[in-house]
């Protein structure tokens, strides 16, 4: 005990933090049982979000009594968000510097009060709650280890297959979706405009294209696919880019001064130092800000794909 209690204050990174609470490694997250009970901590420090705290136990039907105790101590356990389904509850830590004595201090009051309420541990089949017997199974469910009945296992399994055929005939209205990709363009493109001609950078609204255009193709009936991102990004360079250029045209109409046309005054303004930064600075920032749309499409494809748990036998 006092060696544990040694532990709780010393700084910890995911190896550390493993070894001294005889937790297994992998990749980039470790696992093993807590005061009883089966947990998972993940930890990307880029990733979103970049920690996740997973305790295993039989919740079904009481997943809204995890969930109502959490939101009541997120302030006490310093949690940015929680969630509770049949199979256990998770939680995401707020950024720290120490974010290991975090997670110790998290799992040893959420463990306690699976204990004080009677949730299943590490002993129980998480799936019906029952002891573990002979007849049990090392696996996975979306990526957390534990032990479970063979019979919950399969049916667990054949949930999930089933899940992942009735997406896979999910109709995808990809050229419905498509316009709602362009509308999202579009609204980016005006957003630019406004911005442009209250203060000459209308960058800041390109991020809107990805973002609204996502939105948008999920609300027509589009499917989480790789087209979904190429579309929404695409369009929403290609919008943005006319919008700019309309910015610039329109600026030139109303004051020529003295050229034969809107184009030869955009040519001439361009080729200014003034011209050419504010070009740049508008191209670049929105590349980036349409960028970082893109990745966050990327993640939410990526997500997606794994929302239906990913059931597998381990041993």
């Amino acid at each position: 005990m006092a060696e544990r209690a040694r532990q709780k204050t010393k700084k910890h990174n995911l190896a550390s933090f493993a070894e001294a609470y005889g937790l297994t490694r992998g990749k980039h997250c470790c696992h093993g049982v807590w005061n009883g009970y089966r947990v998972h901590v993940k930890r990307v420090p880029f990733g979103n979000p970049a920690c996740l705290v997973t305790v295993v136990t039989e919740a079904k039907g009481r997943e809204e009594q995890l969930k109502k105790w959490l939101v009541r101590k997120k302030k006490e356990l310093c949690i940015a968000d929680s969630g509770a389904v049949g199979i256990g509850l998770m939680v995401c830590p707020k950024s720290s510097t120490d974010t290991f004595r975090r997670v110790a201090y998290i799992l040893d009051k959420i463990t306690a009060y699976l204990a004080k309420e009677g949730f299943a541990g590490a002993d129980r089949c998480p799936y019906c709650g029952e002891e573990l017997g002979k007849n049990c199974v090392e696996m996975s469910d979306s990526d957390i280890p534990f032990r479970a009945h063979e019979a919950c296992f399969e049916g667990a399994f054949l949930q999930m297959q089933r899940q992942r055929e009735a997406e896979a005939a999910r109709k995808d209205k990809k050229p419905l979706a498509t316009l709602g990709a362009f509308l999202g363009g579009v609204l980016a493109a005006a957003l630019f405009a406004a911005f442009w001609f209250w203060f000459s950078f209308g960058a800041l609204g390109a991020v809107a294209g990805p973002f609204a255009g996502a939105w948008l193709y999920k609300k027509f009936g589009g499917k989480e696919t790789a087209y979904k991102v190429a579309a929404c990004c695409a369009l929403s360079v290609l919008c943005t880019a006319a919008g700019y250029f309309l910015c610039l045209y329109v600026d030139a109409l109303n004051d020529l001064g003295g050229y034969a046309s809107a184009f030869a005054k955009i040519a001439a303004d361009i080729a200014t130092s003034g011209g050419a930064t504010n070009l740049i600075l508008n191209v670049v920032f929105s590349a980036v800000f349409i960028g970082v749309g893109a990745a966050w499409l990327v993640h939410s494809l990526h997500k997606s794909r794994r929302s239906i748990g990913s059931v597998k036998r381990l041993s």
